[in-house]
């Protein structure tokens, strides 16, 4: 291995800074390893260390401002580079961190690669997933424990950092290399082309189905099976279908709650039209005189339900008919719940009514010791749907991503905004991928909520090119920097090209001014 320094003093079994040549090619997060004479025992053992490099600055004695001339020759310029101790590893091929510094002046060497990827390897007898390798190692891929999984992965990254796209080919290497199910709720449809390959095609690898609401806005270049999403009415809670109708009286709470009540007791299969009918037939009861039963704020409170409820019944027809939950747990299956289009109150109902009949259906396959197949649970656009502010899902993600693991239910979630994730859901997340993020809030947020996210880590995110994440946490072998392994499947949250679009509008238009080119 090619020599790139010496260590100086004041080396702790935490780190260690080292003096490098100016035309050494190193810099930051680079891997290094050194020699380190480790107590064991009663024996000390030499042990080689991995140590990443954390901090990075040229120094030069002579460098004063008043010697500084322009052009002049870096003579007696150096680098001081500053690196974090990751650990050696243990006759059982466990990573652990040393007890004992590296001593002054000893040499220190540039990993290679055959030693790098002995550092990040999977579990013995587990094969790993791959969805990234090391930004400054291309040739070392870093593995995807999913023994770690148990306790959730959150994937946060600032607007076009590349979160999608990771998380797709975390999608995909689970589906590929395993068979458990993957449930995606997808907010704006960037999922529902992985059916298609990159380069034109299909992939044979897993199925794709696409589940959306029958009235839904259609997706151009659709290609997987697609299903309507239709869920009973009784598959709803009351409060998911009054959030659903949106801001109603108090009134008209009391009585969307008495009509249902009513319906339940008589204990036949019932739907929203259902509903709609007993208003209906309130609105046009007449007393004995033939005026109408229902007066004044009562009557305007049931017309005002009666359009709501129709507006909502052309997009949702809840039937009496119960959605099969357990349809979204097919071995290598790829499930998405598009809600593309929606707005916001029925994404968030819809959302928390599927996690919940879920993770019910988890529990009551788990007591029943069948299927005990692992699935994954990837939430897009988690913000609107986890934050403290939408009050139903919320509860209902809080409860899955507390309890889920438990019945082999292992949520992903993903967001621009973990700022706006509410604490609870947040403090349940064990595993972070984490792109690039420029906002303070959002660092400290993340950093506040990982015991194993370190300040150092957060430093890294605002200077991440797109693609590049820091991964930490129990699913990878040691905290890495990584850039996100290509694609086998289309993705179609891509943003266009500003470019290509003005060039694209020309052709279809005609006569587009061209002097801005």
């Amino acid at each position: 291995m090619e020599e790139v320094g010496r260590v100086l003093e004041d080396a702790t079994p935490l780190g260690f800074s080292l003096k490098a040549k100016m035309d050494t090619p190193i810099g930051l997060h680079d891997y290094i390893v050194v020699d380190v004479d480790e107590a064991i025992g009663r024996e000390v053992r030499r042990v080689q260390v991995l140590a990443e490099v954390i901090r990075f600055k040229t120094k030069n004695p002579f460098a004063t401002p008043e010697m500084v001339v322009e052009g002049e020759s870096p003579l007696y310029s150096y680098k001081i580079l500053e690196a974090e101790i990751l650990g050696y590893i243990d006759d059982a091929g466990v990573v652990i961190r040393p007890k004992t510094a590296p001593n002054p002046g000893a040499p220190v060497y540039r990993a290679d690669s055959e030693t790098l990827q002995s550092f990040f390897k999977g579990d013995k007898g587990r094969p790993p997933i791959y969805v990234g390798h090391l930004i400054r190692e291309p040739d070392v891929k870093v593995p995807i424990r999913l023994s770690g999984a148990q306790f959730h992965i959150g994937i946060f990254a600032a607007t076009r950092a590349g979160k999608s796209y990771l998380a797709g080919k975390m999608i995909e290497e689970i589906l590929e290399n395993t068979p458990a199910p993957v449930i995606v709720v997808d907010i704006h449809g960037d999922y529902v082309k992985m059916d298609q390959l990159d380069e034109g095609g299909k992939q044979t690898a897993f199925n794709v189905i696409v589940y959306q609401p029958p009235n839904a806005p259609r997706i151009d270049g659709l290609t997987a099976e697609w299903k309507e999403l239709k869920i009973g009415l009784k598959q709803i809670s009351v409060d998911a279908l009054l959030m659903m109708l949106g801001r109603i009286g108090d009134l008209q709470i009391d009585i969307m709650e008495e009509i249902l009540e009513d319906l339940e007791n008589k204990g036949k299969p019932y739907g929203i039209n259902d509903v709609i009918f007993t208003i209906k037939e309130r609105l046009e009861k007449k007393d004995e005189k033939g005026k109408p039963v229902l007066k004044d704020q009562e009557r305007r409170a049931h017309m005002g339900l009666l359009r709501r409820l129709k507006r909502l019944a052309r997009l949702l027809p809840f039937t009496e008919q119960e959605f099969d939950i357990g349809s979204l747990f097919q071995r290598k299956t790829l499930s998405i719940i598009c809600l593309s289009g929606l707005r916001a109150s029925v994404q968030d109902a819809l959302t928390a009514s599927i996690i919940d009949l879920m993770f019910k259906h988890k529990i009551l396959m788990y007591e029943e010791h069948q299927k005990r197949t692992p699935a994954f649970l990837f939430i897009e656009e988690a913000h609107r749907v986890a934050s403290s502010e939408s009050k139903f899902a919320v509860e209902i993600i809080s409860t899955a991503i507390r309890e889920g693991s438990k019945y082999g239910l292992f949520l992903v979630i993903i967001s621009q905004r973990p700022r706006s994730i509410d604490q609870d859901v947040l403090s349940n997340i064990g595993n972070y991928a984490v792109l690039r993020i420029t906002n303070a809030q959002d660092q400290q947020i993340i950093e506040r909520a990982s015991e194993s996210f370190s300040h150092r880590l957060i430093e890294d995110l605002p200077a991440l090119n797109q693609g590049e994440a820091v991964l930490v946490g129990p699913f990878v072998p040691l905290p890495a920097h990584v850039k996100t392994l290509k694609r086998k499947t289309s993705h179609r949250g891509i943003t266009p090209d500003i470019y290509e679009e003005f060039d694209r509008s020309e052709e279809e238009e005609g006569g587009w001014d061209k002097r801005w080119r």
